[in-house]
């Protein structure tokens, strides 16, 4: 296990319960997006409701835990005190709170690979991983918060130990570049931007981001 700050992470696990809680912590993440501006990111639909993505959510987590392949899935939690009465006297006992995941792969999604300006890029000979999602519980607030800054430096931990040159992230470019400035911010440097058709007719902005490991 290791710590950012009052961080703990660890991988995720099919016996810990992990799966609903990452079910329900993308779900928790709707109405803030929708509360800041950024609904279109993800709609409206939860999670929860989406037909397969627990079967993703469960199969991720069991290639994770049997290192089938290099994906990884990741949870942050926090340290929190529970009041246990009983015993000669009462007393504050130490638990963890889980309020954040992220999942990473060592191959990038085919809207990016699809991508003529992104393909210098791309195509370039290193060993990489990339941060397919990172996600805050927000049902634990104000807990998660540093939640996701947590999880990046336990993946860039996890390339450097194996040997990984550069860590790829993309994320949504609409809402004023918001998303952006917070990748910026933890070190990552602009690549290139893209965008694609959702099957609604919207178009979906991104912006892919690199750091080195």
């Amino acid at each position: 296990m290791s710590t950012s700050n009052k961080f703990h992470t660890r991988n995720a696990t099919l016996a810990n319960d992990d799966v609903q809680f990452i079910i329900a912590a993308f779900d928790s993440t709707l109405p803030y997006l929708a509360s800041i501006g950024a609904g279109g990111m993800w709609g409206e639909q939860p999670f929860s409701q989406k037909d397969g993505f627990e079967e993703d959510t469960v199969d991720s987590i069991r290639k994770s835990e049997q290192n089938e392949d290099p994906s990884k899935v990741m949870i942050a939690e926090v340290e929190t005190s529970d009041h246990v009465e009983g015993g000669e006297r009462p007393q504050d006992a130490k638990v963890l709170t889980r309020v954040g995941a992220a999942v990473i792969l060592d191959s990038l999604p085919s809207y990016l690979r699809a991508r003529e300006e992104l393909k210098a890029e791309i195509e370039k000979e290193k060993k990489f991983l990339y941060l397919e999602v990172i996600i805050s519980d927000f049902r634990t607030d104000p807990l998660h918060r540093g939640a996701g800054a947590a999880l990046i430096e336990a993946v860039k931990g996890y390339g450097r130990v194996n040997k990984y040159d550069t860590l790829y992230v993309d994320c949504w470019a609409g809402n004023g570049g918001r998303l952006n400035r917070y990748y910026e911010k933890l070190g990552f440097n602009h690549v290139g931007d893209f965008s694609f058709k959702r099957a609604s007719g919207e178009t979906w902005p991104g912006t892919l981001f690199s750091v080195d490991l």
